[in-house]
């Protein structure tokens, strides 16, 4: 099967992530997704410059009489040095082509929810409550029980490809579903599945195989 097209994320959530707005796991995954799409980078130096020009039309505002000082002491503070701390991720990450924004993630472990699919939790120093983030894999030909969702879920591709009711869907691929959608993704025969999954609430299983596995997957 052959995938050229790319789906991004909406410009209102890309917005969002360049304002800060997003929560620790959404945040990663458009991240994740930049670092794969030169569009969104693109995208993403516009609101900089759009930014910039909107600061050059704000009106000054009086300085302190002390403010040359604070902002020459800031020039001349050395710099902070970088941590030396390196993320080590685990041997079943091996092989898998991770973008830089992943090799950098806290992936400390995975678990088995059936045969042949695994997740791995992303762990953030932040606060991340109320949302789950973390690596999914699927082996080539399995088809996921039907959902909905409780709230918005970012599926990113980063390995193989799946197909619903809505499109199909390679590597890079940026999905985006709510509780308006209802599908049963289904992986391609000829590739294991590698997606990095960010979500603000629960699914919700449509099928009693679903409902089955839903304690085990902790989704």
């Amino acid at each position: 099967m052959t995938h050229s097209a790319r789906v991004h994320p909406p410009e209102d959530l890309l917005w969002d992530y360049h304002r800060g707005r997003l929560s620790p796991g959404m945040r990663l995954t458009v991240r994740t997704h930049t670092d794969l799409c030169p569009q969104c980078r693109s995208e993403l130096r516009l609101f900089d410059a759009i930014g910039g020009a909107l600061l050059e039309d704000v009106e000054g505002v009086a300085m302190s009489d002390n403010a040359l000082d604070l902002a020459l002491a800031r020039i001349e503070r050395p710099e902070e040095p970088e941590s030396s701390a390196t993320v080590t991720h685990p041997g079943f990450l091996d092989g898998f082509d991770l973008p830089e924004s992943l090799k950098a993630a806290d992936i400390p472990g995975r678990y088995w929810v059936a045969p042949g699919v695994w997740m791995a939790p992303v762990r953030f120093d932040e606060d991340s409550r109320g949302t789950k983030t973390y690596l999914m894999f699927v082996k080539k030909g399995m088809v996921m029980p039907e959902h909905t969702h409780r709230g918005r879920e970012i599926t990113l591709m980063l390995k193989g490809t799946f197909n619903d009711q809505n499109g199909s869907y390679g590597r890079g691929d940026f999905v985006l579903c709510d509780e308006t959608i209802q599908h049963s993704p289904a992986v391609s025969a000829d590739e294991d599945c590698l997606c990095l999954v960010a979500q603000e609430g629960l699914i919700l299983p449509k099928t009693w195989l679903g409902k089955l596995l839903q304690p085990f997957a902790r989704i």
